[in-house]
């Protein structure tokens, strides 16, 4: 699908039902099911990440009106991960990477299921879009002030780079589109102003830069991490390594998933009291424009 198809088309977007909300969960936690499956085989470590976390910890598995799992895993066992994980599961799934998917504009990785579809806004008109989980890497982090400072603003600045050349590129998209999801666009119109000056320089420059920056440091043994492709980004996603980096078992869904030894400051820190149940216009949908499994 291109841009002509939605300006031409009045699609119908996809809200899941209690019913399908839980359908989609289920594929989900399949995805999620083979990823702890070959973590564990493979000794690579991970832990849930962000909502799966305050599902684990709150509601024993999914939060109930959320429809994802994501995943934290540091750099080193990250790049063991990406090196290994497509050729066991070349047939099955698609591992989207920064690198080799910087169209999306998306810092993030995603594993998606092939064969199916599910389409959302960030990906409108790609052409792989199955049901997926995501993966946010734990960088290392300086304690030098100096390095720290330049690791910092490296990656604060070309990850908003990204964002605005993102924004920019889908400005003519339909009203529809940009309506996808109730959580508001952060910052539009200034990166609107910046995407017009940074979009004539490919993506793949901007998402190359920032995972340069993100990449900085490379002592696996630093005090401090940070997970600069968060939603906090570089500085609200930024712990001790002790507590972010050490993981125990918990129950998800009556599956045995990793969590960060550090959960209660990890979720504070994200989510403030975070066992505090929020009020359903202040929850978050979860919408499609193309759902197949």
């Amino acid at each position: 699908m291109n841009y002509n198809d939605y300006k031409e088309k009045k699609f119908p977007i996809v809200e899941l039902d209690d019913e399908g909300l839980r359908k989609y969960q289920l594929e989900v936690l399949k995805i999620a099911l083979d990823f702890v499956k070959f973590c564990d085989y493979n000794n690579i470590k991970y832990s849930l990440s962000g909502g799966s976390v305050l599902g684990a910890i709150r509601h024993k598995g999914f939060i109930p009106w959320d429809d994802d799992i994501d995943i934290n895993m540091p750099r080193k066992d990250y790049d063991r991960f990406v090196s290994l994980f497509q050729r066991e599961f070349k047939d099955k799934y698609l591992l989207q990477t920064p690198k080799n998917s910087p169209e999306l504009g998306l810092l993030v990785t995603q594993i998606r299921k092939k064969g199916t579809v599910a389409r959302r806004k960030y990906d409108w008109n790609a052409e792989e879009c199955g049901i997926s989980i995501d993966i946010y890497v734990i960088e290392n982090v300086f304690t030098s002030p100096v390095l720290f400072y330049i690791q910092k603003a490296g990656s604060l600045i070309f990850p908003f780079a990204v964002s605005a050349s993102r924004t920019f590129n889908n400005r003519r998209l339909p009203k529809q589109i940009e309506k996808l999801e109730s959580r508001r666009v952060r910052y539009k119109n200034s990166k609107l102003i910046i995407g017009w000056l940074f979009h004539l320089i490919p993506l793949r420059v901007w998402i190359s830069l920032s995972l340069k920056f993100f990449t900085l440091c490379k002592n696996n043994s630093s005090n401090l991490v940070s997970i600069p492709s968060g939603r906090k980004h570089f500085n609200g996603e930024l712990y001790s390594r002790d507590e972010l980096c050490k993981m125990v078992n918990h129950k998800f869904e009556n599956i045995e998933f990793k969590i960060p030894i550090g959960y209660d400051q990890y979720l504070k820190q994200l989510y403030g009291n975070y066992m505090l149940i929020p009020s359903v216009e202040k929850r978050e949908k979860h919408v499609f424009l193309e759902l197949k499994y």
